[in-house]
């Protein structure tokens, strides 16, 4: 095998080569500030959503209820609920605390918000997708899916690469 392999490469294959795997450590160096900058957009992200939504539950509930896929019962219970994990989850990520679980759960809700504006989509209807609040632009259409599937993917990164820069997480190792 060795033999093989000198005979088909020539030294400046072999060098170049090893000049690649030293650059795919250099690349490593960089994932924990970019793990970083993931988890205060979509911590961020969460948060500025939630907020509107705590300090008007009854428009939440509304915006919810256009959807017609929960029953009446449940709107206000989500409508009540759903804001409090969403700034509980972006808390922990903003702070680097238990990265892999709320990223986790930030998936788990973003795959829910993403299915709910596609069945509207598929349905045809031009509803506020109740994202930031009462007032928001944002309709219910292919765009906030593609934005939805692109915020899941970060959610996505964070459970992969959960070890960031300036995490609650990093410092608790240490101190273990």
């Amino acid at each position: 095998m060795i033999e093989h392999y000198r005979e088909t490469r020539t030294w400046a294959q072999i060098g170049s080569h090893y000049r690649k795997l030293q650059t795919m450590k250099t690349i490593s160096e960089y994932l924990p500030i970019l793990g970083l900058l993931v988890r205060l957009f979509v911590g961020g992200l969460f948060a500025f959503a939630a907020i509107p939504k705590i300090a008007e539950p009854l428009a939440f509930a509304t915006s919810i209820a256009h959807y017609d896929l929960l029953p009446n019962a449940l709107v206000n219970v989500f409508a009540l609920v759903i804001p409090w994990l969403e700034i509980l989850c972006a808390v922990c990520l903003i702070v680097g605390y238990r990265i892999r679980t709320n990223a986790l759960l930030t998936a788990a809700m973003m795959v829910m918000f993403t299915s709910a504006v596609a069945w509207a989509v598929a349905h045809g209807l031009k509803i506020d997708c109740g994202c930031f609040g009462e007032g928001s632009s944002d309709v219910t259409d292919v765009t906030k899916i593609i934005k939805n599937l692109g915020i899941t993917a970060c959610c996505v990164y964070l459970w992969i690469f959960p070890n960031t820069t300036l995490s609650l997480d990093g410092r608790l190792r240490e101190d273990a």
